[in-house]
């Protein structure tokens, strides 16, 4: 006897365990539950890698871009080393300067300025501004709160340049489309990923924790981008070159390097110290963002339920709640970052103050001259800035690691809807489909067991059962929706259980139990399942469907524009758009899930009479309840027990199955004589 179950809204939980643990530990994404420890940041960042390799180009020119500015903004601090001392000071050029000016213009001072005044308007076109590091160029959107979903597009849409000259406007284009390809290939392969899944997968999932996942946790892979790779490399070529630059202009000062590096080892073991504390609540920010989103999209999915019970105020109140807790949680990281500023900046800062009053002293005593001063300052902010960058790199990836964690979660964790390669070929028109003593189930339990029948084309068949009985999973099974636990399946008399299931699928026309409709026009509803079909093949399907009469009437035809979910159509006009759009597509087997369960009985009469003219030529699965529709079929499965109970006529289930008339008795339908 299988497991008993209790449903959560986290998935399956045995009976007698506790729902609080499992729905910790037994749901889909319950690793995401577990602290993520160094190692495990560092493969999530390496399985990320090959969505950038794809775009190696444009990272390349990037990078490019930003080594060939470094030319500028290296030499930067210069100009105003030579205007105070070679200009104003009257010294003589020398060093590198000396080696480069000197053959240009002499010991002429106007033509020195001259000079660096030409080098200053140069850079100031090429990188923006000269002596010190420019403001970031960015295509983010002011004011988008701390709110982790309202600063989403400022990272989908990340423009950062190190400059804002014509190098800075020339990177930002590349940087947008880089970011953009990235990103786009991440969402996508989640969403992908999604679709992939099998169908049962969804029972138990938040749709809008899936949406937050695709559109908001994807964009974390372009910070790994600029954080973890370009920022670090960039930083390291500065600190090099400037390292060199300092050793050659002044070899008998090494305390500038020598500050500047111990800013490494002080950063980084900040970053070490707050890394863990930053991706746990990069984690949790992310989580309540992603039960905001879920929160808005099952309460506009039920917008009609809160208003019918007129629960307005207190839903309001709900999603209020969950808003401000994401909130809370974005402010709270922000304030363990402030907490690490204030550790980390003492502890750099005062190196560099007792630089500064080493560099006074020497000048005080003749050693250095105000210009020298001056560069050296510079050329110290220089190695600063770069060491802090990569002291910090680990800790500022954290947050990237909490998104992607969350987008590998998906790629890695979701089960896949495979599609054999083995198995029976449809090389013809499916005239039969037969289950011999099949088993169906979801996860560990199964729902039904030694199912038994046949499907033949011009028969108008129904299966019949209880509410929960499996009517729908035995429709499922049939395009391989739900795996099969046990026995086989034949199509035309040939074992199909290993065959590819998309072939089936393209012979089937599905009207699922609760219309499908997009806000679009209405022949691009029918048309969904062959976007190519043209004008005529639409009419001819609405037409056999029975739609055609009640299409043409309305103002604009085919072409008008359906409201969400087809709120302009009636239940049964929607239902008929649904049979039309599975016609379509000519299919061999045609199978409704209760399609006229909604429809008043004029209604249902009428989708019967379609759906008998429907099963002369193709097998006609009905699944149903009511008598009226039950009594219109050639035969019915009826489901009770977890098996096959019965199977017949209305009127011989009526006589020889006690627990059919019991059934139909249930649903106080009337039988029609």
């Amino acid at each position: 006897m299988p497991e008993q179950v209790v449903i959560t809204r986290n998935g399956a939980v045995p009976r007698g365990a506790s729902p609080a643990k499992n729905s910790r530990e037994g749901h889909l994404y319950a690793a995401e539950e577990k602290r993520l420890s160094a190692r495990q940041a560092w493969e999530t960042l390496r399985k990320s890698w090959p969505f950038i390799s794809k775009e190696r180009r444009l990272v390349l020119l990037k990078c490019g871009l930003i080594i060939f500015s470094l030319v500028f903004y290296l030499t930067s601090p210069w100009p105003m080393k030579i205007v105070i001392d070679n200009v104003i000071d009257r010294h003589r050029l020398t060093g590198i300067p000396a080696d480069i000016l000197l053959p240009l213009v002499g010991t002429n001072r106007a033509a020195l300025l001259a000079v660096v005044c030409l080098y200053l308007l140069v850079t100031l076109i090429l990188i923006g501004v000269a002596g010190e590091p420019p403001r970031a160029l960015s295509t983010g959107v002011g004011g988008p709160g701390l709110d982790q979903a309202g600063s989403t597009m400022n990272d989908s849409n990340a423009g950062d340049s190190s400059w804002n000259g014509l190098f800075g406007y020339f990177e930002t284009a590349i940087t947008i489309d880089l970011t953009q390809r990235i990103n786009q290939a991440v969402r996508t392969a989640v969403y992908d990923r999604f679709l992939a899944a099998p169908l049962g997968l969804y029972a138990d999932q938040k749709i809008g924790d899936a949406v937050f996942r695709a559109m908001h946790d994807s964009a974390a892979i372009g910070d790994l981008l600029y954080k973890g790779i370009i920022a670090p490399l960039a930083s390291f070529v500065i600190f090099v070159c400037t390292l060199v630059i300092l050793w050659a202009q002044f070899s008998t000062e090494p305390l500038i390097p020598i500050i500047a590096m111990l800013t490494l080892p002080i950063v980084a073991l900040s970053s070490g110290v707050f890394g863990r504390i930053f991706r746990t609540q990069s984690q949790r920010m992310r989580e309540r963002g992603s039960d905001v989103m879920a929160a808005f999209e099952e309460r506009l999915t039920q917008v009609q339920l809160i208003k019918a019970f007129g629960q307005e105020a207190r839903e309001s109140k709900q999603i209020d709640a969950a808003s401000w807790g994401s909130y809370r949680a974005a402010l709270k990281l922000f304030a363990y970052g402030l907490v690490c500023i204030i550790v980390v900046v003492p502890l750099v800062v005062a190196p560099i103050i007792a630089l500064v009053y080493h560099l006074m002293v020497q000048v005080i005593h003749g050693q250095l001259t105000l210009g020298d001063v001056t560069l050296l300052l510079s050329y110290g902010g220089l190695l600063i800035t770069p060491m802090s960058i990569i002291g910090s790199t680990w800790a500022s990836l954290q947050v990237s690691v909490a998104g992607l964690r969350r987008v590998h979660s998906v790629l890695d964790s979701l089960p896949i809807d495979v599609a054999p390669t083995n198995g029976a070929a449809l090389d013809a028109p499916v005239k039969e489909v037969e289950f011999r003593s099949v088993a169906l189930g979801y996860g560990g339990e199964t729902v039904l067991n030694n199912v038994s029948l046949d499907l033949r084309a011009g028969e108008l068949t129904a299966i019949a059962g209880p509410s929960g009985a499996g009517k729908t999973t035995i429709m499922y099974a049939i395009p391989r929706f739900i795996p099969l636990s046990a026995g086989d399946v034949l199509i035309n008399g040939k074992s199909f259980a290993s065959g590819m299931p998309h072939q089936m699928r393209e012979r089937i026309g599905f009207v699922f139990q609760q219309e499908a409709l997009f806000s679009s026009t209405i022949a691009d509803n029918i048309r969904y399942g062959m976007p190519g079909a043209s004008d005529e093949e639409v009419a001819r399907a609405a037409e056999m469907a029975g739609a055609a009469e009640f299409i043409v009437r309305l103002p604009q035809g085919y072409a008008t524009m359906l409201g969400r979910r087809g709120a302009r159509l009636s239940v049964g006009q929607k239902q008929r758009i649904a049979i039309a759009r599975a016609m379509l597509r000519h299919p061999d087997i045609l199978i409704l899930d209760e399609p006229t369960a909604p429809l008043d009985w004029g209604s249902e009469s009428s989708l019967v009479v379609t759906l008998r003219t429907l099963a002369r030529e193709r097998i006609v699965l009905v699944v149903a309840h009511r008598a009226e529709t039950l009594s219109a079929c050639d035969r019915i499965f009826f489901v009770n027990d977890a098996t096959i109970a019965a199977s017949g006529s209305h009127a011989e289930l009526l006589r020889s199955c006690p627990a059919y008339a019991a059934y139909l008795a249930r649903t106080r339908s009337e039988i029609p004589s």
